[in-house]
C-alpha cells in the first residue's frame, strides 16, 4: 500500500470520484459526529477510504475507487 500526497495529479480527481457516490451526495468530507471520510492508502488498482460513522448509514463505510492505470491494465 502507498500513500499519495496531496500534490499527487491523481489526489482531486479520487476526491470528486468519493462525492460523486450516492451515499455522499457530492459532499467530499460528509462530516458527522466528529468524523470524515478518510483516506488510508493506494493499491496499485484502488484509492482506499474509510468513514468511521457515515451520516447516511450512521456505521462505519468503506468505499473503494478504482485507479485509471488499474483500468488500463486489462483493457
Amino acid at each position: 500500500m502507498e500513500y499519495l500526497d496531496i500534490d499527487n495529479p491523481e489526489w482531486p480527481k479520487m476526491w470528486d470520484e468519493l462525492a460523486a457516490f450516492k451515499m455522499n451526495a457530492g459532499d467530499h468530507l460528509c462530516v458527522y459526529e466528529g468524523q470524515c471520510w478518510e483516506y488510508m492508502g493506494s493499491t496499485i488498482d484502488h484509492h482506499h477510504f474509510r468513514h468511521a460513522c457515515h451520516p447516511f448509514t450512521q456505521r462505519v463505510e468503506y468505499l473503494y475507487i478504482e485507479r485509471a492505470r488499474a483500468a488500463v491494465g486489462w483493457a
